[in-house]
């Protein structure tokens, strides 16, 4: 039995108007780093919602890229190790479970995006259609593909502010490129500096380790590349946001008019100012969260920043990877319903449960 009824079913338990006002969470899309094989299988024999929008951004995706995302999202052997796989994978995941979130009435109140997320971000804001947005993330992706094996990320115990000044004699050949939160930094360099970089903050007792991933974007190694993907971005009409839209690569909320070619360029070759981005959430009151992702990345991230703002607030997870999704769905959908105390409750419970370390696998 697909999940259709069921979807309806829940749908009619969801609470409405104001009650339903006050628990609206940010929708949070993660970036490069949380795909798994299989990771479209469960759901597309599923949920109806969940399997219209994936055919649908299957069709852009064929256009642009020439291959079958519902085939990079159920086969065995699919290539989602490719950048340029994965990153239209990632997006079109995020943006049919966002659809499936809002088909049982769980409407964001404001969205932000990790790197690529933001095309997903963007998206679900209504600021770019579903043809722009697939448009956006296979150029990214084809782009920064072309990057393969020049760059490497790992992620450090230092804050942003220090993360540069703390390595001075690797001036000019490491970069920030992700303040991920108050306590941790991803920095970028070419593979063999990168590992001197490793070597240096472990002797002095900072933890920092490697990221699994096969470039570096949000860096200079970027920049011989922004005219070719501008020009392939070329065209794109951004709308009025429909509701709020928290930039990674300001920091600060942006109207839609601004999310042109040129922002996803600076998308791309830019730093990523995460913990920015949720200061400003926070700061406008948001204090609910939920992950829109295949598996969870930057929940450690944002459990820091509430710390450090001294906010409680409650974070939901979508997916995990590996685990059959119809669990941490409809648990975390519950959980969303319930009294604001037992649903706080419960989410602290089930957050024990994760053994996550922060941005374990961003790009």
């Amino acid at each position: 039995m697909r999940w259709s009824s069921k979807e309806s079913l829940m749908r009619h338990e969801e609470p409405t108007g104001r009650e339903l006002e006050r628990r609206r969470p940010v929708f949070v899309f993660s970036g490069q780093g949380s795909q798994w094989t299989g990771m479209g299988r469960a759901l597309l024999e599923l949920s109806t919602v969940f399997g219209m929008v994936l055919k649908a951004c299957d069709v852009h995706v064929q256009r642009f890229m020439g291959w079958s995302l519902m085939e990079a999202l159920t086969a065995e052997n699919a290539r989602l190790g490719d950048i340029e796989v994965s990153c239209p994978a990632i997006v079109s995941m995020e943006i049919a479970l966002a659809a499936l979130w809002r088909s049982w009435g769980i409407e964001p109140a404001a969205v932000v995006g990790h790197s690529i997320g933001e095309v997903a971000a963007a998206y679900v804001a209504g600021v770019l259609t579903l043809e722009e947005a697939m448009r956006v993330i296979c150029h990214q992706g084809r782009t920064i593909g072309m990057l393969r094996g020049k760059g490497a990320m790992a992620m450090v115990g230092l804050p942003w502010e220090r993360a540069v000044e703390a390595l001075p004699e690797f001036t000019g050949r490491v970069w920030r490129v992700i303040h991920a939160s108050p306590e941790w930094t991803v920095l970028a360099a070419e593979p063999p500096v990168l590992e001197q970089v490793l070597v240096a903050l472990r002797s002095r007792g900072v933890p920092a380790r490697r990221i699994d991933s096969e470039v570096a974007a949000h860096c200079p190694q970027v920049e011989p590349l922004r005219e070719d993907l501008r020009g392939r971005l070329e065209g794109l009409r951004p709308r009025p946001e429909l509701l709020p839209i928290i930039s990674t690569v300001t920091g600060g909320g942006l109207a839609g008019r601004h999310f042109d070619a040129d922002y996803w360029v600076r998308n791309l070759a830019e730093p990523v100012l995460f913990r920015e981005a949720v200061d400003t959430l926070l700061g406008d009151g948001h204090d609910t969260f939920l992950e829109v992702s295949p598996h969870p990345l930057v929940k450690h991230s944002l459990e820091s920043c509430l710390e450090r703002a001294g906010r409680r607030g409650s974070l939901f997870v979508s997916m995990r990877r590996g685990k059959e999704p119809a669990r941490d769905l409809l648990g975390t959908l519950r959980r969303l319903s319930s009294e604001p105390g037992s649903r706080r409750k419960q989410e602290e419970s089930s957050s024990s449960e994760s053994g996550e370390p922060p941005l374990a696998n961003v790009a």
